[in-house]
């Protein structure tokens, strides 16, 4: 056991490696971008473009970025916030019976923020034979603040067409591409793209890979939707996406797209644990 993180350098990032008893994983504090998470005896369970760019100045593709404090595009302001492409701080690690704790924070700067949004946030991260992750974000102003999220989860899937999630059948959706609203998923249709929804659903969720044999469940806290994404042949456009990885990841996000109202000097925690099957 050690308190002590092992940091390797990729390109121009600062990794931290994870390797315990129960399983492997890599975060990256550029972003607070967990990278990695693979549990003893199980397939990665986070894909990561193998032309992802680690300059240092463009947010990762894969993993599980942090959209924050927005979600999507927003005119004069970017797309998914600020925290997927600054470097976050490590406050605490540590070790103990199979389990490796983290506690990363982001503070931003009333230049970098000048919206109505929240400037601190602090994530929680334990890596064992689950991934349990949170965000604790803070007003610390005298003026009611607002924002939305997304855990952006990747998820290594052996081709999109194989994946089953149960629990979004009968949902009621907002197909992002169309602009189409109050549809319902049938559940008989695979999630293939370019396909990009937003499910009002507050449920936790298993997806399964009828290839790989496996479910990945995900447990979710203060977040009232789940996007599904994959952008499909699309892919070929997008420069940190290797060839033919759109038929090795589907998005599946606990996010809240639409903003969240924080009382002044109040804070909120929201959450995600994930487990393989």
């Amino acid at each position: 056991m050690t308190d002590t993180p092992h940091i390797i350098r990729r390109g121009a990032l600062d990794i931290i490696q994870v390797d315990n008893a129960s399983c492997s994983a890599e975060v990256a504090l550029f972003g607070g971008h967990v990278l990695h998470w693979q549990p003893s005896g199980h397939k990665p369970v986070l894909w990561m473009s193998d032309t992802a760019n680690y300059d240092g100045k463009t947010a990762l593709r894969g993993g599980i970025p942090i959209c924050w404090p927005w979600f999507g595009p927003i005119e004069g302001k970017g797309r998914h916030g600020l925290a997927r492409d600054r470097v976050w701080q490590l406050d605490q690690y540590k070790e103990d019976n199979g389990t490796t704790a983290l506690t990363l924070s982001l503070t931003l700067s009333n230049h970098d923020n000048p919206w109505p949004h929240p400037n601190r946030i602090v994530m929680s991260l334990t890596f064992g034979r689950t991934l349990e992750q949170t965000l604790a974000i803070h007003n610390d102003s005298e003026a009611p603040l607002c924002f939305a999220y997304a855990f952006h989860n990747y998820f290594h899937v052996s081709d999109p067409r194989n994946i089953k999630i149960p629990s979004i059948t009968n949902a009621i959706y907002t197909d992002q591409i169309t602009g189409d609203q109050h549809l319902i998923d049938s559940g008989d249709k695979p999630y293939v793209g370019p396909i990009d929804r937003i499910y009002h659903n507050d449920r936790h969720t298993t997806l399964t890979d009828t290839q790989l044999e496996r479910s990945i469940t995900i447990e979710k806290s203060h977040s009232q939707h789940w996007v599904l994404w994959n952008p499909g042949p699309e892919a070929r456009n997008t420069a940190d996406i290797h060839p033919g990885g759109e038929h090795e990841f589907l998005c599946f996000e606990a996010a809240s797209t639409t903003d969240i109202m924080l009382a002044p000097n109040e804070h909120i925690v929201l959450s995600q644990t994930l487990s393989v099957q």
